[in-house]
């Protein structure tokens, strides 16, 4: 504070010469001001690009496939969840007839960048699932052969589609949290099927999903 007290700016005067080392002090000390403040916006463009929110979706109905309560018994499985609420989910959707086929479709008109899910398999711990999104302008963009953990006794995560979180049923049955990300985030997304591709196996879709949405400037493209 002292030193700020004590300070004298030097006035100069029309037609006044300037040191050399005078001028080169205030160039080298406008360049150290122009890096300073580069790297602050840096910073902050990295922090705001990291910015997001989660927007819950919950009790979705599909017109495709068949909706069980979590504790109602599935035709070919043995044991529920035993429980009618777990978390959020007090659905599942299970494909509406054995082998490969559509287990649900969402209608979805949003824009997302990634798209969080629960969901779990009989005879899992293999790849077991196709995902397609639709998209407003008519394209479609499909993530195919995700692995998909076993739903009677908790997996461990492996490298495979590893899942975020996890829920346990009173009889140790399991839903998993995934994420999956959107090809096309810019597009809005009108449709999310979700389809069981492996015959070996039966994966089911909890009625409870999170989109997760990038904050973006107000001109965001759409």
């Amino acid at each position: 504070m002292d030193s700020l007290a004590n300070f004298k700016p030097k006035i100069a005067n029309p037609g006044d010469s300037i040191r050399s080392e005078d001028w080169n002090g205030m160039q080298t000390g406008l360049l150290d001001e122009i890096t300073r403040l580069e790297a602050a916006l840096a910073e902050m463009k990295t922090y705001v690009d990291s910015m997001t929110q989660t927007i819950l979706i919950p009790n979705i109905t599909s017109v495709d496939g068949k909706e069980y309560g979590l504790n109602d018994p599935v035709p070919g499985e043995v044991g529920t969840y035993q429980t009618s609420v777990l978390g959020l989910i007090t659905k599942q959707w299970l494909p509406s007839r054995q082998g490969v086929a559509v287990i649900c479709r969402f209608g979805l008109t949003d824009y997302f960048d990634e798209l969080l899910y629960w969901a779990g398999a009989e005879r899992g711990n293999q790849k077991a699932l196709d995902v397609t999104l639709d998209y407003v302008d008519g394209g479609h963009e499909s993530i195919k052969d995700v692995f998909i953990h076993e739903r009677t006794k908790l997996a461990p995560k492996g490298a495979d589609n590893p899942f975020s979180e996890f829920l346990l049923s009173p009889n140790g049955f399991v839903w998993y949290r995934y994420a999956l990300k959107n090809p096309r985030p810019e597009t809005e997304v009108t449709y999310i099927t979700f389809t069981n591709s492996n015959p070996n196996c039966t994966t089911r879709i909890a009625n409870v999903m999170h989109i997760r949405v990038k904050i973006r400037p107000p001109n965001r493209a759409g």
